[in-house]
C-alpha cells in the first residue's frame, strides 16, 4: 500500500530542509513520487486537489500501487513558528465542518524545537479529531548527543517523508493526538559517486597509453636544383670582336640565388606557426605516458639539428677564418653559465673582443651574404684573379682590334685629300681594307678573343660552383636555424602541457559527513575494469587535448561528466547484514531526537527499512525491505507529555556554549564542583 501525502513546509528552517530533500524523493521514490505533493501553507487547497486528481490516482494504480484511502497531511515547521497554531486551527475546522468534512485524514505535526511554546497549543488528547501525531524534533537526542548543525536534520526529514509515503512503518496516528519522539539514522554502503570517482578516474587515465610517440619530422629538405649554366662559348665569324661573357655569368648567379631563396622561403613557411608539428598534442591524444617520451624524442631531434648547425657554422667560420675565435667564445660563455669568470675583467674584455671580431661574420650569416664568404674563399679568390687576368688580356685584345681592324692606319701612298674625297663620293662604302695583311690581323685578334673566352669559361664555372656552394650552405644554415627554433617552441609548448599535467589535482568535493548517516567505506580501485574502460574512452576521445589548450576547467568538467556516467555504470551496491559493531553505531546515531526525562510509562519501538540486523538492543522492532545499498533505522519513544521535556531549561544548541564558563554555585570547602554540559546526565545525578 502507498500513502498519498501532502507535505506542507513553513518558511524558514522547515522549507530549507525540504528543499534539500525534495530532489532525492523524486529520484528514490520513482513512480511512487506521484503519491507525494509538496506545498506552501498558502497553497494547501490547490495541493490537495492536485494530489487527489483522478488521473494521478489512476496512474498510481496502473503502475501497480494500491493508494491508501486515508490522506496523510504532514506539516513541518519550527517550534516557534508564530502562524502555526492558527494554520492548524483553520485546518481542523475544514476537516470538521468545512469543505474537507467527511474526508479520512491523518495529521502529522513535525516541530523543530527551539523553544517549547508552540507545543502547548497541541497537548496530547485521546479524543482529538482528526487523528494527529506531534513529532517534536530537537538537535539534542535522548542519549544526550547533539547535532552540530540544523542542516543535518535534512536526513531526518528525507526518510520520515519517504517512510510516510512508501513504507508500512507504524508512523500513522490511529486516534486522538499524541506525542512521539523519533530518531532516524541511515546505514549505507558508500555508493560510488562522482566526487570520489574523479580522482580515481584521473589515476586510471594517467596509466593509459594508446600508441608510440609521434616521430619528429626531419628538417625541410634542400629542394633547389640550379638551371644549366651558360654554355661554353663557341667561335663564330670574325666580322666583329666578341663581348666579354662575365655579365652573363653574373646574371646567372643572381638568378640562381634568387630562385634558391624563394625555394627556401616556401620550405620554411610551414615552420612559422607557434607549434608547426603539434607533437605534444599528438602525444596527449595517445595518453599521458606518451608525452614524456615525445619530449625525449624532441630533445634528441634538437641535438641532431644543433650538431648539423654546428657543422655548417664551422664550415663558414673556417672560410671566414674565425673558427678558433668562435670556439674560444663558446667556451668562455659556457664557463659563465656554470658560474665561472667571476670578477675576471680580462676575460670579460676578451669576450667583448671576440664578439666584435665575429660581428661581420654573424651579420653575413644573418643576411645570407654569399659575397662575404666568396671574398674569404681561396678557391673563389683564385678563380676571380684568373678571370681578372683573362679579362684584362681580353680588353687589351679588344683595344688592338679597335685600333688595327676598326680604325686601321692610312697607307703611306695616301692620295691627296681632294682626290680621296672625290673617290669616296663616287664609290659605295666598303669594309676596311681586306687585303692579306688585314685578314691575318683580323684572324689573329679574333682567335685570341675566343681563346680567352673559352679559357675563362672553366674559371667562371669554378667561381659559380663556389657561389652555389656557399649559397646552399647559408640556406641550409638558415633552414636548420628556423627548424631548431620550431623544435624549441614545440618543446616549450609540450613542457608547459606536461607541467599542467603534473600540477593537475582534481577538485575533491567530499560530501559533508552527516552524523545521522553511518557509511561503510567501499574502495573502487583505479584498476577496476569499468574505471579503466572509462579512462580509455576519455583518452581516445581526445579529452587530454585540454592540457595542450590550457583548458583545465574544461578537462575537469569532462572528468566530472564521465565520473557521473561511471557512477551509474558501477550500479548500486547491495547492503549485506550489518555486523554488530556497525549496528550498534547506527543505534546510537538513531536515538530519538527529544531530550526528555526517563519515564516509567515510556515505551520504545523500532522499525528497520532494509536488511534485518538479526540483533537485539533492548527494544522491539519490525522490518521490511527497502532500497538496495542502505538500511534505515527508526527509533521511537512514546507517549510523551509536556512535563517530561528538558529543552525549556537547557540550551538547545552547542553554539550557546562559548569560551566563558557557566556560572556555578560556590563549592563547599574541600569539594570540587562538577560541571556537566549534558543535561540528561545532570537529571540522572540529581
Amino acid at each position: 500500500m502507498i500513502h498519498p501525502t501532502v507535505l506542507v513546509a513553513f518558511p524558514g528552517l522547515a522549507e530549507a530542509l525540504v528543499r534539500v530533500a525534495e530532489p532525492l524523493w523524486q529520484e528514490r521514490l520513482g513512480p511512487k513520487a506521484l503519491a507525494l505533493e509538496v506545498a506552501h501553507p498558502d497553497s494547501l487547497d490547490g495541493a490537495l486537489v492536485s494530489l487527489l486528481a483522478q488521473p494521478r490516482q489512476l496512474e498510481l494504480r496502473r503502475k501497480g500501487y494500491d493508494p491508501d484511502p486515508a490522506l496523510t497531511l504532514a506539516v513541518i515547521a519550527s517550534g516557534d513558528e508564530a502562524g502555526l497554531p492558527g494554520f492548524v486551527e483553520k485546518l481542523e475546522q475544514k476537516i470538521s465542518n468545512g469543505p474537507w468534512a467527511g474526508m479520512e485524514l491523518r495529521l502529522h505535526l513535525v516541530l523543530f524545537l527551539r523553544e517549547l511554546e508552540n507545543l502547548a497549543h497541541f497537548p496530547p488528547n485521546p479524543d482529538h479529531h482528526p487523528p494527529t501525531r506531534v513529532w517534536p524534533v530537537s538537535r539534542w537526542a535522548r542519549n544526550g548527543l547533539y547535532l552540530p548543525k540544523e542542516e543535518h536534520l535534512a536526513v531526518w526529514v528525507q526518510h520520515f517523508v519517504e517512510a510516510l509515503v512508501a513504507s508500512q512503518a507504524p508512523l500513522q496516528p490511529e486516534k486522538g493526538r499524541d506525542w512521539v519522539g523519533l530518531g532516524i539514522a541511515r546505514l549505507e554502503m558508500e555508493q560510488p559517486n562522482p566526487q570520489t570517482l574523479v580522482p580515481i578516474l584521473w589515476e586510471a587515465i594517467r596509466q593509459v597509453e594508446l600508441g608510440v610517440p609521434p616521430e619528429v619530422p626531419p628538417p625541410p629538405p634542400w629542394a633547389f636544383q640550379p638551371t644549366p649554366p651558360p654554355a661554353r662559348p663557341e667561335r663564330t665569324s670574325c666580322d666583329a670582336h666578341p663581348n666579354w661573357s662575365n655579365p652573363n655569368w653574373d646574371r646567372y648567379r643572381q638568378e640562381q640565388r634568387a630562385a634558391a631563396s624563394l625555394v627556401v622561403e616556401q620550405a620554411l613557411l610551414p615552420l612559422e606557426s607557434p607549434a608547426p608539428y603539434e607533437l605534444g598534442r599528438q602525444a596527449l591524444l595517445l595518453g599521458l605516458p606518451v608525452l614524456p617520451k615525445s619530449l625525449n624524442g624532441l630533445k634528441k631531434a634538437i641535438q641532431r639539428a644543433e650538431d648539423e648547425r654546428a657543422a655548417l657554422l664551422e664550415t663558414l667560420d673556417k672560410t671566414a677564418g674565425v673558427a678558433e675565435k668562435r670556439a674560444r667564445l663558446n667556451r668562455l660563455r659556457a664557463r659563465i653559465q656554470r658560474g665561472g669568470l667571476g670578477g675576471r675583467e680580462d676575460l670579460q674584455q676578451e669576450i667583448r673582443t671576440l664578439e666584435k671580431a665575429l660581428e661581420p661574420v654573424d651579420q653575413a650569416l644573418e643576411e645570407g651574404n654569399v659575397a662575404f664568404f666568396l671574398q674569404h674563399d681561396p678557391e673563389a679568390q683564385q678563380a676571380s684573379r684568373e678571370l681578372a687576368t683573362l679579362e684584362e688580356r681580353f680588353q687589351n685584345n679588344r683595344e688592338r682590334w679597335e685600333k688595327e681592324v676598326d680604325n686601321p692606319p692610312p697607307p703611306s701612298n695616301r692620295p691627296k685629300q681632294w682626290t680621296q674625297w672625290f673617290t669616296n663620293r663616287l664609290r659605295p662604302a666598303t669594309p676596311p681594307e681586306s687585303g692579306p695583311e688585314m685578314a691575318s690581323i683580323r684572324k689573329r685578334l679574333c682567335g685570341n678573343a675566343w681563346h680567352l673566352l673559352q679559357e675563362a669559361h672553366p674559371q667562371q664555372e669554378r667561381l659559380t660552383q663556389r657561389h652555389l656552394f656557399f649559397g646552399e650552405v647559408l640556406d641550409r644554415f638558415a633552414m636548420v636555424n628556423r627548424y631548431l627554433e620550431a623544435l624549441k617552441r614545440e618543446q616549450e609548448r609540450a613542457k608547459r602541457a606536461l607541467t599542467l599535467v603534473k600540477g593537475f589535482v582534481p577538485s575533491r568535493v567530499h560530501p559533508e559527513d552527516n552524523p545521522l548517516v553511518v557509511r561503510i567505506p567501499q574502495h573502487v580501485p583505479s584498476t577496476h575494469p569499468k574505471v579503466r574502460a572509462a579512462a580509455h574512452y576519455l583518452v581516445k576521445e581526445g579529452a587530454l587535448e585540454a592540457f595542450w589548450d590550457n583548458d583545465l576547467k574544461g578537462f575537469e568538467n569532462r572528468l566530472w561528466e564521465v565520473a557521473q556516467w561511471l557512477a551509474k555504470r558501477l550500479g548500486p551496491v547491495q547492503l549485506s547484514t550489518p555486523d554488530e559493531v556497525l549496528w550498534s553505531t547506527l543505534v546510537v546515531a538513531g536515538a530519538p531526537r527529544v531530550l526528555v526525562h526517563n519515564w516509567p510509562e515510556h515505551r520504545q519501538y523500532a522499525y528497520v527499512l532494509g536488511p534485518n540486523p538479526k540483533a537485539r538492543w533492548g527494544e522491539a522492532y519490525d522490518q521490511e525491505s527497502w532500497l538496495p545499498g542502505e538500511g534505515i533505522l527508526f527509533r521511537m519513544v512514546f507517549p510523551l507529555t509536556p512535563e517530561q521535556f528538558l529543552e525549556g531549561t537547557t540550551p538547545l544548541t552547542p553554539e550557546s556554549y562559548g569560551e566563558e564558563t557557566p556560572p556555578t554555585s560556590p563549592a563547599p570547602p574541600g569539594e570540587e564542583v562538577l560541571i556537566r554540559h549534558n543535561p540528561l546526565l545532570d537529571e540522572i545525578f540529581k
